[in-house]
């Protein structure tokens, strides 16, 4: 990612000016921008012209700036497109029309946030940083299931899907580690946090794209608490398998510093 300007203050409001240049990028952009943030981009628009013998559409490039409020990544074609109503004012383009800008690779745009938090800080710092990058191996196991995949910065591939039937007595656990020494659901993890026993936390985007401030907040916070007790913190993207099966367990967990059997007996 090429970043050509930086106006912004940490925890607070600000902007930044990106051009992506490759497949990469636009996935990094995918999980930078959130609901509630505007975008601004050069994009192609039809309008009508009054001619003499009637009216003609024509196709003209407009610069735009519209509030997000859906954001929909096409991998395959290498393409973000972004929902949302303008808020800038244009004479082919009312203020609160709706339109969709597509940010393609080598098109320069404009992202505003109204709270650059440490996760989006995060996220741009990754992508601008060609080193920043490294695969994670993670096994996610449930009852008699367990998926082998490779985490890489766009892309989550399945190496091995194992079935099996085995009786347990506790709830899911994830690899090497057993149920005790895992833990799933925010008021399970939080508790967990409490008593200083997250080693490792896993958490899908999905989780930080909630339109409320307060509860977006809610999970940065958990994560930079984290970090800051020596853990560490991976978030999984809910459009790959990994961050679907996380999903599946509430969207959090935690691998375990020391087993915490009590757990089970607290109502998630």
């Amino acid at each position: 990612m090429k970043v050509v300007r930086r106006d912004l203050v940490p925890n607070g409001p600000g902007s930044v000016k990106m051009i992506p240049v490759d497949s990469d990028d636009l996935w990094s952009v995918y999980n930078l921008i959130a609901t509630g943030d505007s975008v601004m981009a050069r994009t192609v628009r039809k309008v009508l012209r009054e001619t003499a013998g009637g009216r003609d559409a024509e196709r003209i490039t407009l610069k735009l700036e519209i509030k997000v409020e859906a954001i929909d990544y096409d991998k395959e074609g290498s393409i973000l497109r972004i929902r949302g109503k303008n808020i800038l004012e244009n004479e082919h383009v009312k203020i609160g029309a709706f339109h969709t800008l597509e940010l393609e690779l080598h098109r320069p745009f404009v992202l505003r946030k109204d709270i650059w938090d440490s996760l989006a800080l995060d996220v741009l710092q990754q992508a601008s940083d060609p080193g920043a990058s490294a695969d994670l191996a993670v096994v996610l196991m449930q009852e008699g299931l367990a998926n082998i995949l490779l985490v890489g910065k766009s892309m989550t591939s399945t190496r091995s899907r194992i079935e099996t039937s085995i009786p347990r007595k506790h709830g899911p656990a994830i690899a090497g580690y057993e149920a005790a020494r895992a833990c799933y659901g925010p008021k399970h993890v939080e508790i967990a946090h409490e008593r200083m026993a997250v080693q490792t936390l896993l958490i899908t985007d999905d989780l930080f794209r909630n339109s409320d401030i307060a509860t977006r907040q809610k999970y940065v916070n958990l994560v930079n608490s984290v970090k800051d007790s020596g853990g560490t913190a991976h978030i999984f993207s809910s459009m790959h398998v990994s961050g679907e099966q996380l999903a599946q367990l509430t969207g959090i967990a935690a691998i375990l510093r020391f087993p915490l059997p009590d757990l089970e007996d607290i109502e998630m």
